[in-house]
């Protein structure tokens, strides 16, 4: 609201013919008092204008004027004050014998706190602490400082719709500025009254080492699929070493006999305020699922570090180590050297399950022979027959399982059905043709992509793609190349493996860790002699790596592409095997390629049940989503679903865990089959860890999933420790209010009533008692003789 202004009034009206006489009298002395200056005109016009302004001032004060202005009733509106509870003003400011909350509670509740008094006689007032959120207290005896947020833009909304219809006049706000709840933009400001910030703290002096920032990378590159930089910044440490640490919260004890994963201390040093400094770490952790950590700055050993908080010398962060395992089938037409290669390369990961399905011998006709009842076939004759005879016409196929407890799911041969096929999370087909497959069985290979969002990869060479009758199946659809588009060249003789540039984009394609290292590996490549003519790329697919054969003439060698729900790719090399054969380096090599593209197709392919931890719009709570799929993965239509929240530790250097534990009921999700949600406020900062399980409406569990989060407020209340004074500036002068320096707290009560209020009344001041008045007149005096008297004049 606008501020009335001021206005002048005069109240003796029976003097305004006294100064009319007097005025009619003085004027012609003052002319004549000059007269011996007449012929300098410039002199005597200043000296006649300095005399008639000083006797125009004094006939003005008998006039009485009279100085009206809207001031605040007292008693009648409401002031709100604002007190800041938040970590942050726990910092002690150099040269400050007290931190700065402890500023602020002497100023509001110890012995500097009479200005409150004199503006209660001015004011209702109406007390408030805010951290998190905002609270009306008594008094302000109940600052502890120890909020984890400062929640500025919400308390500033709460006051408004608190106070909405009464008459605020203002809010009076202790703060030091740093709110964690603004990003870019000021809050909405609109409705409130003038807001007077009291800044707390100051920038000079200050002394900290900071995380800046921590990034956190996981990729499917098998030598480091996490990687951490830690950003360390100082402020007034001038050359300073640190050490910074990564430590587990949760991770798997290591056995006996084992290597600790951890990486080892790293010490950096800071060289100057303006430039930070990084530390980088890569490493393998242990185990599965959600791991929690802690990057530390500390003091080298031996030394320590003064400064002004240690609250933003961790960070904690998240690891998602995905399931204890991942599915794969394996389906070939005959016994090769890709399977052991691949099979080898993926027992090396703990996480990948591989089973096979490998053709020994194809159908064979079957005919009725007289006096003959074995329908065996004759591979067979001499072992005990059963069940797992194959017969006449049925293919001989090895069944090769990774895990024993799993060995009876494929007796049969490749799955019949979807709930036994959508068990797995990835198939690799490998030299075998359609006719393998019933029409069945290949719809629902297109589904396992398609709808169970699974990875489906063929590997090149005889009896697949174009050369094994895959063209108008139901699985060609799926694929990342038209199979009936026929190249009128196939690659010759010897073939060069060449990543393309989108390849060189993706980790999982790229074998070393450094460019140079990577080419110099493609240039050392084994030469392949199998290849699939790829000729017709389909919109949407990438080729990630080529052949180049002896002409010269380039074919797609890897492809890719994102099918529904899930991954399908196709290598056309059909000898990968060739590269593992050149020696041990190279074996390495193909053993990594081989875990990486494995890696690639089981990458976010859905579980039975998943977990999501969605931040809620309060920026504090979290929503924890459950999603259920039944047995052909389809949403789960009637189900009941709970969530375990478990408080892993709080953010400490020591790795110290302190376990709370709480269950909580997931609603489903109005119109959304197969989903469930709870919400969950964490209390504490910490480390959280939600695990799921989901039950059908037949009481069988289906799954479980589990994930985690991090709620660590400090990340952003210590971010900055210098007040934000550009921040507060801004408010005040949006709502019309002003900052308000420690120095002119006792003279609040003068200066606010003064200033908007909703409710006030009229106000006079007599204009002729001011003491600046009769100074403007003794001035007006002294000049035009000082002036007189510079100019020789009597």
């Amino acid at each position: 609201m606008p501020r009335e202004l001021a206005s002048i009034i005069f109240a003796a009206g029976a003097w305004r013919w006294v100064v009319l006489a007097l005025a009619v009298a003085l004027v012609p002395l003052a002319l004549a008092a000059v007269r011996p200056a007449r012929t300098h005109k410039f002199t005597m016009a200043v000296a006649l204008g300095l005399r008639l302004l000083g006797i125009c001032l004094l006939l003005l004060c008998l006039l009485d004027p009279q100085r009206t202005f809207p001031e605040a009733k007292p008693g009648a509106n409401f002031l709100a004050i604002l007190a800041d509870n938040s970590q942050s003003l726990t910092i002690k400011d150099a040269g400050s014998a007290q931190t700065r909350g402890e500023q602020v509670r002497t100023a509001l509740t110890g012995m500097d706190s009479h200005w409150l008094a004199s503006l209660s006689a001015q004011y209702q007032m109406r007390p408030y602490i805010f951290d998190t959120d905002l609270r009306r207290v008594r008094d302000f005896s109940e600052l502890d400082f120890k909020g984890e947020r400062t929640a500025l833009a919400a308390a500033l909304s709460s006051v408004r719709e608190r106070m909405a219809g009464q008459p605020l006049a203002g809010i009076l706000l202790f703060t030091d500025g740093d709110a964690t709840d603004l990003a870019a933009a000021l809050p909405d400001l609109s409705g409130l009254p003038p807001v007077y910030p009291v800044l707390i703290g100051k920038a000079e002096g200050l002394r900290d080492i900071r995380l800046a920032q921590v990034d956190v990378r996981q990729t499917a590159f098998d030598d480091a699929p996490v990687s951490v930089r830690a950003e360390i910044a100082g402020e007034g440490v001038g050359t300073q070493d640190v050490q910074v640490s990564v430590l587990p919260l949760n991770a798997p004890a290591v056995k006996p006999g084992q290597t600790d994963p951890t990486p080892k201390p790293q010490t950096v040093r800071l060289i100057t305020d303006d430039q930070s400094v990084d530390a980088s770490f890569d490493w393998h952790p242990a185990g599965t699922g959600a791991q929690f950590f802690n990057v530390a700055i500390t003091p080298p050993p031996g030394k320590t570090i003064d400064e002004a908080t240690t609250a933003n010398n961790h960070r904690m962060f998240m690891v998602d180590r995905g399931r204890p395992a991942y599915r794969i089938l394996y389906v070939a037409g005959r016994p090769n050297w890709e399977f052991k290669f691949l099979n080898r390369a993926l027992t090396d990961d703990p996480q990948l399950k591989l089973d096979g399905i490998i053709r020994v011998a194809k159908r064979e006709p079957k005919f009725d022979f007289i006096g003959r009842n074995d329908t065996n076939n004759p591979l067979f004759q001499g072992f005990n027959s059963g069940d797992d005879t194959q017969l006449y016409d049925q293919p001989v196929v090895r069944i090769v399982y990774a895990d024993a407890a799993n060995q009876n799911e494929l007796r049969a041969g490749f799955p019949r059905n979807a709930t036994d096929l959508f068990a797995y999370d990835a198939v690799i087909i490998d030299k075998v043709e359609a006719a393998f497959f019933t029409n069945d069985q290949l719809a629902m290979l297109r589904r396992f992509a398609a709808e169970r969002g699974g990875g489906l990869l063929l590997l090149g060479g005889a009896d697949t793609m174009e050369a094994g009758g895959y063209v108008n199946t139901p699985l060609a659809n799926a694929l990342p190349v038209y199979l009936d588009r026929k190249a009128s060249t196939t690659p010759q003789g010897q073939l060069a493996w060449n990543l393309t540039r989108e390849g060189w984009l993706e980790s999982w394609t790229r074998v070393r860790s450094t460019e140079s290292e990577e080419r110099a590996r493609l240039n050392n490549m084994p030469r392949f002699l199998v290849s699939n003519a790829l000729n017709g790329i389909k919109p949407g697919a990438t080729v990630l790596a080529t052949v180049t054969d002896e002409t010269g003439k380039v074919f797609p060698s890897l492809v890719a592409q994102n099918y529904g729900a899930g991954r399908v790719a196709c290598v056309a090399v059909g000898d990968m095997w060739l590269w593992g054969m050149k020696g041990d380096t190279e074996m390495a090599d193909l053993s990594r390629f081989w875990r990486q593209l494995a890696r690639w197709l089981v990458t976010d392919v859905p579980a039975p049940v998943e977990l999501k931890v969605e931040p809620a719009a309060d920026g504090h709570s979290v929503t924890l989503r459950v999603k259920a799929f039944d047995q052909d993965y389809r949403p789960l239509d009637l189900g009941t679903a709970k969530v375990k929240v478990t408080r892993v530790g709080a953010a400490n250097t020591t790795g110290a865990s302190a376990f709370t534990e709480v269950t909580l009921p997931a609603e489903p999700v109005p119109d959304v089959p197969g989903q469930f949600a709870a919400t969950f406020t964490p209390r504490e900062a910490g480390a959280y860890m939600a695990e799921a399980d989901v039950v059908d409406r037949s009481g069988k569990n289906l799954g479980h999933a589990q994930s985690g989060w991090v709620n660590d407020p400090a990340i952003e209340e210590f971010q900055s420790l210098a007040p934000n004074r550009a921040l507060m500036e801004e408010v005040a002068r949006r709502t019309g209010g002003q900052v308000i320096e420690w120095s002119q707290l006792d003279q609040l009560a003068q200066m606010l009533p003064k200033r908007f209020a909703p409710i006030t009344e009229q106000r006079s001041e007599p204009w002729w008692q001011q003491s600046s008045l009769f100074l403007a007149v003794l001035l007006c005096f002294l000049a035009e003789w000082g002036w007189r008297r510079w100019k020789g004049l009597p």
